[in-house]
């Protein structure tokens, strides 16, 4: 069987069985526009075509094992389990300015054993198909069209290395994008990485107006390599290079995304170094209070605010432009870097 959101498969089915072309657009419109979920209710279209739907095509392929909302309902955290008995989670963010964002899962674990993510205890389990990745934003668009809310942005920075899974992430974009399907901006789509350098060069071609951003954590290899051990691959500097070239050919600005761990990455001198870093540069830098999670024990803890604003007084000094991320999802373990497929 096929996903229903694999366009090609669909059209072509149609054209064997001697539908004609505006059939599709039917469909079409009934799944994304009107979010319609079952072939039996879609009634612009024959019933014998809706029974050959149903024996050749499938709405999901991923079941909602668990949902929870945070008590201000601002985050709701989806544990989703694949076809094969893996579990992944997307969150909603439903900000006061009524900017709703989802952040999306692209593979099931993550490979990039970075020191202070939850996710990276469940390894790699495997990369998702791209109708895994459409299916997340699509229930999450239901869920809101419902509320009579609309989504606005899509973050690829879950269940994580989006640029090792870079096809299946491509067809996703293409198909949440589209204008007949869900209509997303480009530009209102995020693909968050931990600087696969090869991949960067490849995603400025391919999608010159959606947003990149970088998972830095740290202003030198030294203290990169001891909590992300993907800087003993791709250097800063080699990050770098690549990021200007990156900002030459699209005029779009980089936001990088630095984690305050106390006593890990905090230090001042740090801030220095990463204001001479950034300097000169389109960049926006998101600092974000690193949120605990169950097997961090006494390891990591978050940096205390006064020290996070005196990091971004120093940016801000040198023309830096940075932001400090409000932490609005912990209490459903559903904050940066706390996804592990935990229920509550």
């Amino acid at each position: 069987m096929f996903s229903i959101h694999d366009e090609i498969a669909l059209k072509n089915f149609l054209k064997e069985n001697k539908y004609p072309p505006f059939r599709y657009w039917q469909i079409e419109n009934a799944i994304y526009k009107n979010y319609i979920t079952n072939f039996d209710d879609i009634q612009t279209i024959p019933k014998d075509l809706r029974e050959k739907l149903n024996e050749n095509f499938f709405y999901y392929s991923l079941n909602v094992d668990h949902v929870v909302t945070s008590d201000n309902w601002q985050t709701t955290k989806i544990l989703f389990k694949t076809n094969d008995w893996l579990f992944i989670e997307s969150v909603i963010m439903r900000h006061l300015t009524w900017r709703n964002t989802l952040c999306v899962s692209s593979q099931a674990g993550c490979p990039m054993a970075c020191t202070f993510c939850a996710t990276w205890k469940l390894w790699l389990q495997r990369n998702l198909e791209f109708y895994e990745i459409v299916e997340q934003v699509y229930y999450a668009s239901k869920l809101l069209n419902d509320d009579q809310l609309v989504l606005r942005n899509v973050v690829y920075m879950w269940m994580w290395e989006p640029f090792l899974n870079y096809d299946n992430v491509k067809k996703s974009i293409e198909i949440i994008c589209e204008q007949k399907k869900l209509n997303l901006a480009n530009r209102r789509v995020t693909v968050s990485t931990c600087w696969i350098v090869p991949w960067i060069k490849r995603f400025w071609d391919d999608f010159p107006q959606t947003s990149l951003a970088i998972s830095l954590h740290a202003p030198n290899d030294e203290i990169r390599k001891w909590i992300m051990p993907v800087d003993h691959t791709y250097s800063i500097e080699k990050l770098m290079e690549t990021l200007d070239e990156y900002v030459k050919k699209t005029n779009k600005k980089v936001f990088y995304e630095y984690i305050m761990i106390n006593w890990v990455n905090d230090n001042i001198v740090l801030a220095k170094q990463l204001w001479e870093l950034l300097k000169g540069k389109l960049a926006h830098v998101n600092f974000i209070p690193y949120n605990a999670w169950e097997w961090t024990g006494w390891t990591y803890k978050p940096t205390p605010r006064f020290i996070i604003e005196k990091f971004q007084d120093i940016l801000e000094k040198y023309w830096v432009v940075s932001t400090i991320r409000a932490t609005m999802w912990d209490d459903i373990d559903a904050a940066c870097w706390q996804l592990a497929t935990k229920k509550s």
